[in-house]
């Protein structure tokens, strides 16, 4: 507990630092060409109600330049580039010809303007919104086409309007006809427009959602039967009232502490899962139990009313890789892998495995796309590695295991190269390695066994065998032995 304890407070001090690092990371000055197309855009507009009659650009320096105002009341004003920034998102800049000024990035002070009129028409023409989800939802990036019901004003609907992720206040509506209501700033109108969301032909896009998913059933499916390598899969069934026409990207997970922890016990955690345009119309029963996970059960979720959660308490050092997802007609299948690591007898091992592992779960609540890929590819290698060691104990004649061999220290060595955590890594080189230590001593004893045999049926063979043992060791000992080997009369 004090270890977590620990944990959270630097997390949250990254955290802190991290925020205060990149809050204003762009520079206060900018470049000469960016400082006389700020000016342009600047000119002729209005500022707390005056208006811009000139502006100018001024350098301190180095090619860093900063914009000077004059108002039609006489004042002058300096502002570098943060302050224009800031009086982009409080709105006291209105731009000329019914425009806003934004900052779509704040590490650059490359600016952006959205032309409102173009945009309320186009909005108010458009039939289907491709909505792309931010940085901050467990969906991010993830894209999906909604049925628009009707475009609106935040104000005209006295909603309190909210900020976006970067400050700008949200001004226009977008009820969609699955029931959800995206609320967009300017600055997400201006994406809608450069990504070209706002669809007018909804026959020019598939699929498009126009209804919620209902929920209709969870329910379990067994563990298979473990394989040779002590791994197998488990799941549960999602049942819907109709096919699902999402991918299985649309279902992310994230890990996290749920809050209930007893005092002086481990905290407890929760895996997951993600369905979104879905709602619960009627009770649906929870699962008590399913080899790791307890109390698994759907719920909606508070922060999105057309959107459910699969949720189910863990432990987290038991799940070594992210939950798959399968969309098979109106079902989706959250399939979970249960590893038995028969290879980790030492205690003092077991217990670094489970810190390390620990840690992994607190720092990487949520994967992202690209995250789960290599961890997909991670598993796969690691379970590929294992598959041909099993092969391998079983192979005749000899070249053949060594050959197995060969390859399982490859795959290993493939699932570090995608390894995403130090634990990760740990756990496929030291598989590599044990491969690697015994391929030498293997062949020598196959080597001395060979060559006490009155005939030799492939002397070629054997010292080929012999000469690429030599090259994946650098133990002294073994090398004298091989080399004394490689010397015999028979070869």
């Amino acid at each position: 507990m004090k270890f977590l304890t620990r944990l959270r407070k630097l997390a949250l001090l990254l955290a802190a630092t991290g925020w205060a690092a990149t809050a204003f990371s762009a520079p206060q000055y900018t470049d000469k060409e960016n400082a006389l197309n700020l000016a342009e855009a600047l000119d002729k507009g209005i500022y707390r109600n005056n208006l811009i009659t000139s502006t100018f650009i001024q350098s301190v320096g180095k090619g860093r330049y900063f914009i000077k105002v004059i108002l039609d009341n006489g004042a002058e004003h300096n502002w570098d580039l943060r302050q224009v920034r800031a009086r982009s998102k409080n709105e006291s800049l209105v731009l000329r010809k019914n425009q806003a000024l934004l900052f779509p990035s704040e590490d650059s002070n490359d600016f952006a303007i959205l032309a409102k009129s173009a945009f309320s028409r186009t909005a108010l023409r458009a039939k289907v919104y491709t909505k792309r989800f931010g940085d901050s939802d467990v969906l991010a990036g993830q894209e999906i086409n909604f049925g628009i019901h009707r475009f609106n004003l935040v104000d005209l609907l006295r909603l309190k309007p909210g900020r976006d992720e970067q400050g700008y206040p949200h001004h226009y509506v977008l009820d969609l006809e699955n029931g959800q209501r995206e609320l967009l700033s300017y600055l997400d109108a201006y994406h809608a427009m450069a990504r070209k969301a706002l669809i007018a032909d909804p026959a020019s896009v598939t699929p498009v959602l126009r209804s919620p998913y209902r929920i209709r059933s969870v329910k379990p499916i067994a563990l298979g039967e473990m394989g040779p390598t002590g791994t197998g899969s488990f799941g549960v069934e999602m049942t819907f009232d109709r096919a699902v026409a999402l991918q299985p990207g649309h279902f992310p997970f994230r890990f996290r502490e749920n809050g209930n922890g007893k005092s002086g016990a481990h905290p407890r955690f929760v895996v997951e899962i993600t369905a979104p345009n879905a709602v619960m119309e009627q009770s649906v029963g929870k699962i008590e139990t399913l080899e790791f996970l307890r109390n698994i059960h759907v719920v909606s979720d508070s922060e999105n009313p057309v959107r459910l959660l699969l949720r189910a308490a863990i432990s987290p050092e038991v799940m070594n890789f992210p939950p798959q997802v399968e969309v098979l007609g109106s079902t989706v299948l959250v399939s979970f892998k249960k590893v038995v690591d028969q290879s980790v007898f030492d205690q003092q091992e077991l217990a670094k495995q489970d810190l390390l592992l620990r840690q992994d779960r607190l720092l990487h609540r949520e994967l992202s796309p690209e995250e789960v890929r290599t961890r997909n590819v991670y598993e796969e290698r690691l379970r590929e590695g294992d598959t041909l060691v099993h092969q391998a104990r079983k192979a005749t004649p000899f070249a053949k295991r060594f050959s197995l061999l060969s390859k399982a220290a490859g795959a290993y060595q493939e699932a570090a190269a995608n390894s995403s955590t130090d634990g990760l890594l740990a756990e496929a080189l030291r598989k590599r390695n044990v491969v690697m230590v015994k391929m030498p001593v293997l062949v020598i004893t196959h080597a001395e066994h060979a060559l006490r045999q009155r005939s030799l049926r492939d002397p070629g063979e054997l010292r080929r065998l012999l000469e690429e043992a030599a090259l994946l060791t650098r133990d002294k000992q073994l090398l004298q032995t091989i080399r004394r080997l490689l010397t015999h009369p028979k070869l």
